[in-house]
């Protein structure tokens, strides 16, 4: 298969033929997504583990349309922009919109999508005040989503999914199909989007590891590269 074959099945993933084909309301499965939400929050506001009220509130409003994506990445990045410590607090930020786009229904990781392209394009706060140490390295808190790539490959890009695959049940290895599809397709979104430095090459991976790889578990492979 040539790399141009690899790089339109990575385009007409299900990801991007569905957005073509659906009617987006800003409406998801609330009984759902509130009890996510309350497994997010930072225990006792200790955002060391979790996130903050704020980007939690932010998140559901524009969730519920209540907020366009402008308004909400500004209300969503505000407690980063107003930390002393931005540089450590923005993998807090990332890691959070991450287990949104793999975790909460389809129907809202397009809009989660066109949250985080505007937070890509927020103004860069002032942080003269800051001290030099916390600040991102590049200066940037915003342009190019600094970060992003090394907490998604942290939170998600697990080597020994195979081997847990194998060793599952036919309820946990349905759970872990499903994970690796919605995975791949949100890969794939995010690479042609160009967000985050998320490679295109890892549509070609999944490809060629459905495709070549004698270990591959194709229930599972198969329907990810599709």
């Amino acid at each position: 298969m040539s790399s141009f074959q690899v790089v339109e099945l990575v385009k007409t993933s299900n990801c991007l033929v569905s957005w073509r084909g659906i009617r987006f309301s800003h409406r998801t499965d609330y009984s759902m997504s509130n009890e996510w939400f309350n497994e997010k929050l930072a225990p006792g506001g200790n955002t060391e583990n979790g996130c903050h009220p704020d980007e939690a509130e932010a998140m559901k409003r524009y969730l519920r349309g209540e907020t366009t994506e402008l308004e909400a990445a500004h209300a969503i990045t505000r407690p980063i922009e107003n930390s002393d410590n931005p540089k450590k607090d923005l993998s807090r930020l990332w890691s959070f919109l991450i287990n949104a786009l793999i975790e909460l229904p389809f129907d809202s990781n397009i809009i989660l999508l066109k949250l985080i392209t505007a937070i890509e394009y927020l103004p860069e706060p002032d942080m003269t005040g800051v001290v030099e140490s916390n600040r991102p390295a590049d200066g940037n808190l915003w342009h190019g989503l600094p970060g992003f790539l090394h907490a998604y490959v942290n939170l998600h890009k697990s080597s020994d999914w195979r081997e847990l695959a194998t060793k599952a049940d036919t309820k946990e290895r349905d759970r872990l199909r499903e994970y690796q599809v919605n995975k791949a397709r949100i890969e794939a979104c995010l690479a042609v989007r160009g967000l985050a430095g998320i490679p295109m090459d890892w549509g070609y991976e999944t490809v060629a590891d459905a495709l070549e790889r004698s270990d591959a578990l194709l229930d599972i492979e198969v329907p990810a590269a599709e």
